[in-house]
Formats: structure tokens, sequence, C-alpha cells
């Protein structure tokens, strides 16, 4: 059920199959910064949800997917008003732990993560005391970052919950487990690319950030609908800002002052509205290993 809700991997052609969404976390010199690209339909309806704290719940941010009429919408990427932020990738399937005496993440879980925890540590121990339904079907990772500079990747894999701390300034994420490295991964996945850009940071800043969404972002075309990065966000945790981009175009994004929008009060708001003429950073196609001219187009 979770795996139409949640950004799925879209299976793309030519040529080859592309997987969808990707992580990235950098904290340094008392900077902390999560960011994110969503792959998926650039025909889906994605909304930027802002909601005030309320009824013991943080407020928060999200980026996220009308998946049902009536509905709320499916937080996809998130930050709260602790410091608290998160998005996801699916990977492959395996299998992920269930326990009925435990209570059942939804469709929404990642919004609740957010709404409920304060730090990383304590979303870790929410997902803990949860279970995903043992026909979600979502197969994904998740990471988070939070204002003190905790952060990790957390897998559901093996019939368990494994935690995946950051080593050194920076983490990533694609559609690879990070618990058991794919073998076929290669030196231009965008795994690969990524982490060499991250592994080559001077200064932490949102430009860095936006550089490695770019590299790692993708675009195509499947059964003539444009398909890849949808939106894409940069959450400066300790600048209690939120930068967001819509399909692939980087160089005019929205900031939003965290605490700024959530005094506002609520907001449901098509990112189609926001940026209703979009100017993709580049042109063609860009997969998993980078620019690539289909070959109609050579």
């Amino acid at each position: 059920m979770l795996n139409s809700l949640i950004c799925i991997a879209a299976a793309l052609v030519a040529p080859a199959v592309l997987g969808a969404c990707s992580g990235i976390t950098i904290v340094k010199n008392g900077t902390v910064l999560l960011a994110a690209n969503n792959d998926y339909s650039w025909s889906s309806n994605m909304q930027l949800h802002v909601t005030p704290a309320s009824d013991g719940l943080f407020g928060r941010i999200c980026l996220s997917m009308e998946t049902v009429p009536g509905w709320t919408p499916v937080g996809m990427k998130c930050m709260n008003d602790q410091g608290l932020a998160l998005s996801h990738a699916v990977v492959p399937k395996s299998i992920t732990p269930y326990d009925p005496d435990k209570p059942q993440f939804r469709h929404n879980f990642l919004e609740k993560i957010v709404a409920e925890s304060a730090t990383v540590k304590q979303a870790i121990s929410m997902i803990r005391a949860y279970s995903l339904p043992a026909e979600h079907n979502a197969h994904i990772h998740v990471i988070l970052a939070d204002s003190s500079g905790d952060s990790a990747v957390i897998e559901w894999v093996d019939g368990e919950v494994k935690v995946l701390r950051r080593s050194g300034p920076t983490q990533i994420m694609t559609n690879s487990l990070l618990s058991k490295p794919d073998a076929k991964e290669g030196p231009n996945s965008r795994l690969s690319r990524g982490s060499r850009m991250l592994a080559e940071l001077k200064e932490p800043s949102v430009a860095a950030a936006v550089s490695v969404l770019k590299e790692i972002s993708i675009r195509a075309r499947y059964k003539e609908q444009d398909v890849g990065t949808i939106d894409s966000a940069v959450f400066d945790i300790t600048g209690r800002k939120v930068h967001i981009f819509y399909k692939r175009d980087y160089d005019h994004g929205l900031v939003l002052d965290l605490d700024g929008a959530l005094a506002k009060g609520p907001r449901l708001e098509p990112l189609s509205k926001i940026f209703p003429n979009p100017v993709p950073f580049e042109t063609g196609w860009r997969i998993e290993t980078g620019p690539y001219t289909p070959k109609e187009a050579k």
C-alpha cells in the first residue's frame, strides 16, 4: 500500500532503470545542512505544507504530495521548529521488520516523526517503537539531522532497523542500501559522484549543497511524460531557513524563514503555483550515470 504513496523508484527506460530520490547532510564549522531531491513524475501535485505547532505537536514545514483526495498530504521531506529535518529515498526490496504488538506507522509517518521528535535520537527511538505494516512494500531509507549536528541514515533491512551514523562531516544516500553496499555501484553512479563532491567540500554552504543536488538530480521522458527531480530542498538547520527548488530550477529558489513562515499560520500551496515557470538548470536528460542524449535526439 505505502509503495503507491511514497517516492517510488520510477522505472525509466533508455538506457537503464533510474532510481528515485537522494539526500545529503553536511555538518561542518558549526553549520548543519540537510538537502534532498525528490524524483518522481513531473505531473505530480507537490505542495508546500506549513503547519504551526499545536496540540503538543511541533511546527513544521514539509514538501508534500497529494496522494489520495481527502487524505492528509504525505510529507516527503520536512523540517520542524526544534531543528530536526529528514528526507527519504527508495531502496531495493528487503525483508522489513514487522511486530504486531507495536503500533504501526501509517501513510504519513515521515511527517509524524518530525511532528513528535525534537532530535535524531528521539526520532530513532520512535522508529524503533513502531512497526511498518506487514504489507507496506515501501522499501525506503531515511536521512535525518538535527541542530546539534547529530545525523544518521536509518534502514529497514534483513528484519531489523539499522542506524548508520555519519562518518566525517558529510553523508549521502541515493537508492542503494548503505548497510549492504551494491557491488554494481559504479564510479559514475549518483552515489559515487555525490560522495566525491562532498569529500572535496571545503566550506559548508547552501550553494555547496545545491551544487551536489544538481549533480545527482535526474530527468528523462517516459511514456511522453517528464520524470525526474520534481522538487528539491536545502534545510539550513542552524540558520533556520528552508530553500526550495522546483523542477531542477536551482537558480530561482524560494527561501523561507522557518520561524516567520510558521508564525504566519497554516499554508498548503501547490509548488506549480509558487513556481509557475521553472527553468531547469540544463537541457536534455540526466540519468543515473550523468548527462545522457537519447538516440532519437542524436
